[in-house]
């Protein structure tokens, strides 16, 4: 199953959705496991950071080709600002009206970078309020996290501060303006959650609100299938925000991979993956869950191929992998060597087939009643070989030579008087063939053997009867 981290923002929801891989999937990116080194840099920067720091930091976000060159166009713009005057509250409405009268052309649900909002005048919730809070450099601002959505605020005091609906030019203060609402509701379908509203909104740093635009690009990616370059993108996220939830969505991004890797038959790249992956996010069991199904599918399918040895040397290559608990890995080697011992009973030789089930018992792989079962039925299919369904004396005799430990299975007793059985019933029927005709030496030199055999075989001791009465 894949993960999807999130809808778009403008889309940013943090529920997790589960879909299947398509046939047409491909994921075929190489996944990246080390940050971008700008982004690291830019990460060890306390907040708030430079403008120069923040317009880098939301251009590396979008994927900007060349981040210099889109800076310098940013530059420019900024220096064509006007200076607002008045109160924070003045400033910071007149801003967000000029862009919408200057930048912003056009709401589009996906498009989230900040290149691309420059070059064309579309925008969504995350690159237009990213856009705002890097014209406001004379302002405090944060950003603020929905579940489906993202915004700016103007911080006036520690718990005082205004909302800036960005998608809109009557965005600023939206709460107290019906059509902000109404535009904002209309032009992006969302609805707006205001600040009374603590446990639907979530303060987030500057950083994290430039990390959404690689959340959205992620879920663009996953949306083209491309599993492999989400991974990067949401280290990334990850090394930027440093908070749980850009964490998860790396975490996802790990998950979704791996599940890629066993639908492509690349479990091998998925488990290093995972194992590398898991190096850098310490503990987490969705990492073990998806480790152990892609250990798990790849045993599986060889021991479907009949491929044993190919299963234990996987096994043994990757036994120790972190992710993957003892008990996990010795049921998967109790697979192996149960399905060892179903191949060696149909197709092996008595000999070997026999070794096979005597040593899976002896290192309890397989159950009392398992090897009872299989020991029994190999004796079994032994001696009708060496019988060939008339020679049955030679299988009883076979059977009688079984070690001890064999003949104390509560269903060899079954098996020998079987044989048994036949072997006097073949006897008895050529006496008296010898004895209708005749042939009274014959007879006499059947029973004799058969009464070395059988003393007290009520059947011979009639046989042996009818003899004496021939004068």
């Amino acid at each position: 199953m894949i993960l999807h981290n999130h809808h778009f923002l403008g889309w940013v929801s943090v529920v997790l959705f589960l879909f299947f891989i398509s046939q047409e999937e491909m994921g075929a990116s190489a996944p990246r496991l080390e940050p971008h080194p700008q982004i690291a840099f830019l990460a060890n920067q306390p907040e708030p950071m430079s403008l120069s720091h923040r317009a880098y930091a939301a251009f590396l976000a979008s994927g900007a080709q060349n981040p210099e060159k889109e800076y310098q166009r940013f530059m420019e713009i900024h220096s064509s600002l006007p200076r607002f005057q008045g109160s924070e509250a003045e400033r910071g409405e007149a801003l967000l009206e000029w862009m919408h009268e200057n930048l912003l052309s056009r709401y589009v649900e996906s498009q989230t970078r900040l290149d691309v909002l420059l070059s064309e005048g579309t925008y969504n919730c995350v690159s237009s309020a990213v856009l705002y809070l890097l014209l406001a450099d004379d302002l405090v601002v944060e950003g603020v996290l929905t579940r489906d959505h993202a915004f700016c605020r103007v911080v006036l005091s520690e718990n005082e501060g205004i909302d800036v609906e960005t998608t809109t030019a009557f965005g600023f203060n939206p709460g107290t303006k019906r059509e902000a609402i109404d535009a904002f509701s209309g032009r992006t379908g969302f609805t707006y959650v205001p600040p009374g509203n603590y446990r639907q909104r979530q303060r987030i740093g500057e950083k994290e609100l430039i990390s959404l635009i690689l959340q959205n690009r992620i879920v663009a990616l996953q949306d083209q299938g491309e599993w492999g370059a989400t991974v990067g993108l949401a280290l990334d996220r990850w090394t930027l925000a440093q908070s749980d939830l850009a964490r998860m969505d790396f975490e996802t991004s790990l998950v979704n991979y791996a599940a890629w890797a066993d639908r492509a038959n690349l479990r091998e790249e998925g488990l290093s993956l995972l194992q590398r992956g898991g190096a850098l996010l310490g503990e987490s069991n969705r990492l073990v869950q998806a480790s152990q199904a892609l250990f798990g599918n790849q045993i599986t399918q060889y021991l479907r191929s009949g491929k044993i040895e190919e299963a234990q040397f996987f096994l043994t290559q990757w036994q120790s992998f972190p992710s993957l608990p003892f008990a996990f890995v010795k049921e998967q080697q109790r697979g192996i060597e149960e399905r060892r011992v179903d191949l060696a009973i149909r197709e092996g030789v008595f000999e070997e087939a026999l070794r096979v089930v005597d040593e899976a018992y002896s290192q309890e792989w397989i159950s009392q009643s398992r090897w009872e079962e299989a020991a029994v039925y190999l004796w079994s299919r032994e001696a009708k070989r060496l019988s060939n369904e008339e020679d049955w004396e030679k299988g009883w005799r076979f059977l009688l030579r079984a070690p001890v430990e064999y003949q104390r299975i509560s269903q060899w007793e079954r098996l020998e008087n079987v044989y048994r059985g036949n072997v006097i019933v073949t006897l008895h029927n050529a006496f008296a063939e010898a004895f209708q005709s005749q042939n009274y030496a014959k007879a006499q030199q059947i029973l004799d053997s058969a009464r070395s055999d059988f003393p007290n075989e009520s059947i011979f001791l009639k046989d042996e009867q009818l003899l004496e009465q021939i004068p």
